[in-house]
């Protein structure tokens, strides 16, 4: 195919040959552009004809079958800090205000060694071209949609990217804000960047210096002037280049064609802007999700309030006096144990199977400009871990105080600990949910799919000496078997099971015989387990590719 380019400038972004596939099918094919920093070029098309899939491509978020993307004449892959990529809605936590939102993303974009003082000068600086000095102590939740997609650039042009790009900067808003957003993006421009606009919004296409149009197949029909746009096309509006698109009989690759060699050598490497080291960026993702957390009252008060109220349920369900009754104690002490952990694996699991899907988008574009995995991971562990400790203490404590256990305060410590072991293991479990499923709809409904198994195999409904030998190796491999095995250590078990209630309830000594401190690694073991699950996880699906726009 013929191949088009706008006018070049060593300092932009160029592309050349760029194809992409999905699916099996060509999303994108041989497509060819520049964007010069100090232009402003609008890109138009039909939904599907490739534009988001362009754009993603162009900041690194997707790698090309064939073709190379790049800037100031290296792989644009070394240097994704450099371009500012706004994809389509809003990537801010609703919780935060502009400003917060703003120094978070200056703290993760800006090279170590930023001082505070620089990082709220270069915040204030941002606010300013935004024009939202006004509303910089206002939370993003409360902005209007037009406010909230000027925030999103700030969130890029903190960190003094050359070249922005941009994926419906002005779809839902009225006339007058798109024409307000569009002078914004010329003002940007005019100040050195170069700018992308993908748009189906026509009316200010005038203030671009060229205009890229999309035909459908992925294929990057024309860019030119919006005056020359208009004379190729043989129309007089934009709107009318859709229809005029719609009528050429335009030469499409046949689908077994082969792809365009990609450009001959790699460009020489260069030296990347320097991340924050793991621990400060673990510390600014951390904190961050702390503030949101805790902003987010309604959602805090019912993950806090539902830890007494399961504690009080359990309390009453086991028998009064049950506990002090030589003959049914140890078995009532085993039943009130194995509550005590279902429901601290319910607390920890809830916690956080929604706590990754929700933000994905977000966690997208902040991997992209070099965000690591496993700080992201930490700083979740961060704010779960003390939460799920904080509610196991109050489901434990209101539990045995209907319940005392009558083996004196180091029992009980231990009997916490061990929860708060198995309420991490099940946090690091729902995280690893988290990571693996689309929506946070499928997140909750996975749910009963690692509960249920915790609940048959930990040894209390099903005794671990009555299952058969593939039941007790499935057994081992769950959290709660060994959570039940340490709290009956705890608290004597392995001494106070009789030989008369083995017979009768199936428990046996020698489950509860394994120490407290070795079951406590386990659940710890399993937790850093599925962490790096999670890890592992979250590295595959973000390599996936991108969903045909």
């Amino acid at each position: 195919m013929t191949s088009v380019s706008s006018t070049t400038a060593p300092e932009g972004l160029e592309a050349r040959g760029l194809t992409v596939t999905a699916g099996g099918q060509t999303i994108l094919r041989s497509a060819s552009i520049s964007v010069p920093v100090g232009r402003m070029i609008g890109l138009i098309g039909a939904s599907g004809s490739g534009k988001s899939t362009l754009l993603r491509t162009l900041a690194g978020v997707v790698e090309p079958a064939a073709g190379s993307v790049e800037l100031g004449g290296h792989s644009v892959r070394l240097r994704s800090t450099d371009v500012g990529y706004v994809p389509f809605g809003t990537l801010l936590h609703p919780e935060l205000t502009v400003r917060e939102a703003l120094r978070y993303a200056a703290e993760l974009r800006l090279p170590p060694g930023t001082s505070p003082s620089e990082l709220d000068d270069r915040v204030d600086e941002v606010l300013g071209q935004l024009q939202m000095e006004d509303r910089a102590d206002i939370r993003i939740a409360s902005l209007s949609d037009g406010q909230r997609r000027r925030a999103s650039c700030g969130a890029e042009l903190v960190g003094r990217p050359p070249v922005l790009l941009l994926d419906e900067p002005a779809t839902g808003l009225d006339a007058v804000l798109e024409a307000r957003m569009m002078r914004l993006l010329r003002r940007l421009a005019d100040e050195g960047r170069g700018v992308l606009i993908a748009t189906h919004a026509t009316s200010s296409l005038g203030l671009c210096d060229e205009v890229a149009v999309m035909a459908q197949g992925g294929e990057l029909r024309f860019i030119g002037s919006p005056e020359e746009t208009l004379e190729r096309f043989g129309v007089s509006s934009y709107d009318e280049v859709y229809e005029a698109l719609d009528l050429e009989d335009a030469p499409v690759p046949a689908p077994d064609e082969p792809f365009p060699d990609a450009l001959p050598g790699e460009p020489a490497a260069v030296e990347r802007v320097a991340l924050p080291p793991l621990g400060r960026q673990a510390g600014v993702l951390a904190a961050r999700y702390r503030t949101c957390t805790w902003r987010n009252q309604r959602q805090l008060a019912l993950l806090l309030g539902q830890a007494p109220v399961i504690g009080l349920g359990i309390g009453l369900a086991v028998p009064t006096g049950a506990l002090d009754s030589p003959a049914f104690a140890p078995y009532y002490n085993a039943t009130l144990l194995f509550l005590l952990l279902t429901g601290s694996i319910w607390l920890g699991i809830i916690a956080a199977c929604r706590e990754i899907v929700r933000e994905r988008a977000i966690l997208d574009r902040e991997v992209a400009v070099g965000v690591r995995l496993d700080a992201y991971i930490l700083a979740k562990c961060a704010v779960l871990f003390p939460l799920v400790a904080t509610q196991v203490l109050l489901l434990v404590l209101v539990a045995i105080v209907l319940q005392p256990l009558g083996e004196g305060p180091v029992a009980v410590a231990q009997v916490y600990a061990m929860c708060v072991a198995v309420g991490w293991a099940a946090v690091a479990m729902g995280l690893w949910i988290s990571a693996a499923v689309r929506t946070s709809d499928q997140a909750t409904s996975s749910v009963p799919l690692l509960l249920i198994p915790q609940l048959l195999f930990a040894g209390a409904v099903i005794p671990y000496a009555t299952m058969i030998a593939p039941m007790k190796l499935i057994a081992n491999l769950t959290i709660s078997r060994w959570a039940l095995t340490g709290l009956g250590n705890a608290v004597g078990l392995d001494r106070n099971v009789s030989p008369d209630v083995g017979a009768v309830t199936g428990f046996e000594p020698s489950f509860y015989a394994t120490p407290m401190v070795f079951a406590f690694g386990v659940l710890i073991g399993a937790a850093l387990l599925m962490l790096s699950a999670t890890g592992m996880t979250l590295e595959r699906r973000l390599l996936a590719p991108a969903p045909r726009d």
